[in-house]
């Protein structure tokens, strides 16, 4: 217990927002504090994860370190990020040094410069993946996938990864052995997290709704065209899209429910901190994203006890949906198939329900904060003990 006392980790965040990594991140700190481990945060920007990291009593300080994961772009732009990355991990190194911590634990591939700056300082370095640049290919790391993959694997003592399908993406440069496959915890208000109500769709309005940040690859577009095919149907339906962020693309779906005629049977709801208050008042949760890393979002409607229609074969998803047990699946790019199992669930409300009561029952207690801080604890133990032994 003495170790836990004094440990005194240093993370390093990719942004200052509120999408995924960045959840998983407060989740941890939250756990790692109740288990007396002093947490300090660095980030890239301001942002609204440092009104939470305020209310959580955690140092944090800003340092620009840039990602090395972008946009295609030209060569000398990737090779100034590099650079640039090389030398504020100087700087990071000072603060590290400055805060006496144990260990440096990036919450991110999408920088290596904590690495780097663990790295000077001498101090074991862990790298926690939530993301696969193997998937978008708008996206691509400044020092191509095996460059980054072989720094994963020499700067850090410890690689978790939070789905089996993000550890064999890296497999084929990293040893599988070299990795953990840790599930993130899904910590949700206690008065949405209850045992689910019995789901009777007799009203006359089926109410669907989409959560996610607003890309392309997130696929509200697809969700819209099922929306119009139900509703040609004769279904009387309703969809939320919840979630912010692309600008260009936010406008595009606009036009398409313009483009559709269902300016009364689409509402853009924003950003929520507590979405699964409006999943609960939902019938049914779609996920069309074309890939997830983990999808917290599924984990959240399940803890809401509403049925989830879900993209197949789509990185993490499958991991946490039973085909026909705990949700459906649809081939993504086919709003078609969508539409019909949507259909579905609208004409078989007692099957959305045991699907709904499945879920939750399976989620409950998976991924509780206890398990999830517990998991990595014992991970930095090993890592610090092996640190002290060889010093």
């Amino acid at each position: 217990m003495e170790l836990f006392k004094i440990m005194r980790v240093c993370f390093i965040s990719h942004t200052a927002g509120r999408y995924g990594a960045e959840l998983a991140l407060l989740e941890l700190l939250q756990g790692l504090i109740k288990l007396s481990v002093t947490c300090l945060v660095l980030v890239p920007a301001k942002g609204p994860l440092l009104i939470e990291l305020d209310r959580l009593k955690i140092e944090w300080r800003v340092i620009s370190y840039p990602p090395w994961i972008s946009r295609r772009g030209s060569l000398p732009r990737r090779i100034g990020r590099t650079l640039k990355a090389l030398a504020v991990s100087f700087r990071i190194a000072k603060i590290i040094a400055t805060w006496r911590c144990d260990i440096v634990y990036s919450n991110t591939t999408v920088t290596g410069a904590g690495a780097l700056a663990a790295c000077l300082v001498r101090k074991p370095h862990v790298w926690h993946s939530h993301e696969s640049g193997y998937h978008n290919h708008n996206l691509k790391f400044d020092l191509g996938h095996r460059w980054v993959a072989y720094l994963m694997d020499r700067l850090s003592e410890s690689i978790i990864v939070n789905s089996a399908s993000v550890r064999d993406d890296y497999t084929r440069y990293i040893r599988p052995d070299r990795m953990k496959v840790i599930f993130q915890s899904v910590t949700v208000n206690e008065e949405f997290k209850c045992t689910p109500p019995k789901l009777v769709i007799s009203e006359p309005l089926f109410s669907c709704a989409i959560i996610g940040s607003l890309h392309a690859w997130k696929g509200q577009d697809e969700a819209i065209k099922a929306l119009s095919e139900i509703i040609r149907r004769g279904v009387n339906a309703h969809l939320l899209i919840i979630g912010d962020g692309d600008k260009r693309f936010a406008a595009a779906l606009r036009e398409q429910v313009r483009d559709y005629g269902l300016e009364q049977r689409v509402t853009f709801v924003g950003y929520v901190n507590e979405p699964v208050r409006l999943l609960r008042g939902a019938n049914v949760t779609l996920v069309c994203s074309r890939w997830e890393a983990f999808g917290r979002v599924i984990v959240e409607a399940m803890l809401a006890g509403t049925p989830i229609i879900a993209t197949k074969n789509s990185g993490g998803t499958a991991e946490l949906i039973e085909e026909g047990e705990t949700g459906l699946l649809y081939e993504p790019g086919n709003p078609i198939e969508l539409a019909d199992k949507m259909q579905y669930l609208y004409e078989n409300p007692e099957f959305a329900s045991k699907l709904g009561q499945a879920g939750y029952t399976w989620a409950v207690d998976r991924f509780t904060q206890k398990r999830y801080a517990g998991e990595i604890l014992d991970i930095l133990t090993q890592v610090l003990s092996k640190e002290k032994m060889s010093a």
